[in-house]
Parts: C-alpha cells; sequence; structure tokens
C-alpha cells in the first residue's frame, strides 16, 4: 500500500488544480493567500513523489509518465490564472508564453527520446529553475494581498519570474543539446 503513495502524490497535485482555481475567485486577499497554500501544498507533493518512490523502490512507468504532467498542468494552470487576472501582463506574457512553450517542447522531446531508448536525466539546473519558478509564481499568486508583506512584491515576484524564464531557456537549450547527443550516441 506504501508503494502507492508517490502515485497518490502526483494525482492529489492534479486534483489540486481546480481547487486553486476555485479558491483564487474567493474575492479579497483570502482567495489569494488560500490559492498560495494550495499551490506551495502542490510543489511541496512534487518533490515528496519522487524521493518517496525512491526511498520506497515504488518508481513506476505509470508514475514516470503521470509526474510531468502533473507538473506542467499545474503550472501551466496558475500562468493562465495569472494573465486572466492581469498579474502577468504585458510585457510580461512573453516570459509566461516561453514557459509554456518549453514545458511543452521538453515534455514531448523526452517522450520521443524515452520511446527510442534514451533517457534523459533531470538536470540540476532544471531543479534550480523550478525551485525559482515556483517561488515567483507563489508571490504573483498573492497579487494584491501580497502588499501585506511589501509594497514592491509584486515586482519581485515578476523580476523572479523572469529569472525563471532565462532559467528556462537554459534548461531548454542544455535538454536538446544533450538529448541530441545521447540519442546520436546510442545510434552509432
Amino acid at each position: 500500500m506504501l508503494k502507492l503513495l508517490p502515485n497518490f502524490l502526483t494525482l492529489f497535485r492534479i486534483f489540486m488544480i481546480p481547487a486553486l482555481v476555485i479558491v483564487y475567485l474567493i474575492p479579497g486577499p483570502l482567495g489569494h493567500w488560500l490559492a498560495v497554500l494550495i499551490f506551495y501544498l502542490a510543489a511541496i507533493t512534487d518533490y515528496l513523489d519522487g524521493w518517496l518512490a525512491r526511498k520506497l523502490e515504488a518508481t513506476s512507468e505509470f508514475g514516470r509518465m503521470l509526474d510531468p504532467i502533473a507538473d506542467k498542468l499545474m503550472v501551466v494552470a496558475v500562468i493562465i490564472i495569472l494573465i486572466e487576472f492581469r498579474d502577468i501582463n504585458g510585457i510580461h506574457t512573453l516570459a509566461a508564453g516561453l514557459i509554456i512553450l518549453r514545458e511543452i517542447l521538453i515534455s514531448w522531446f523526452r517522450e520521443y527520446l524515452t520511446d527510442r531508448g534514451v533517457t534523459l536525466a533531470v538536470s540540476h539546473i532544471a531543479k534550480f529553475k523550478t525551485t525559482i519558478q515556483m517561488i515567483a509564481l507563489g508571490i504573483l499568486l498573492l497579487g494584491e494581498a501580497g502588499e501585506m508583506i511589501s509594497p514592491f512584491i509584486q515586482e519581485i515576484g515578476l523580476v523572479l519570474f523572469w529569472t525563471a524564464t532565462l532559467f528556462t531557456l537554459w534548461t531548454a537549450i542544455d535538454y536538446l543539446s544533450e538529448g541530441m547527443r545521447l540519442l546520436k550516441e546510442k545510434n552509432s
């Protein structure tokens, strides 16, 4: 039963997306704070599911496929919410688009490689990118409620969002070049 826990956490993360959207719609600061709480809880389950899968020796094909999908769904859903409610607007939508494009491209590329017997490990820089991205998105989810923390919280969130975008581009190039190298090496 314990070996199912990592996959349960991944599914839980997916089911948290509609909850995040619903609480974000609650007027006033409460909705924003609840959305941030749900978002960071989801981010923690992202770390825990992989750690538990390794610790319990409970890795599975289902988990390998579903975990990145859950991650991408959460990130894309939050970005869409932030664009819809104008917390991300103007030039910042370019960063949002680049992040979404990278997530789709690299997810496809990893599956493409897997189908050809090539495994592309998650890089340390990609883990760092994800951490910055999660912090930035959480801050941006605060919206006006974040002004309780600092009058500059939105600006801090946007700087971190652009920082995550730069790391997003870096990791995309890194994954594409490493994946092509591994594919070429396997085919030679």
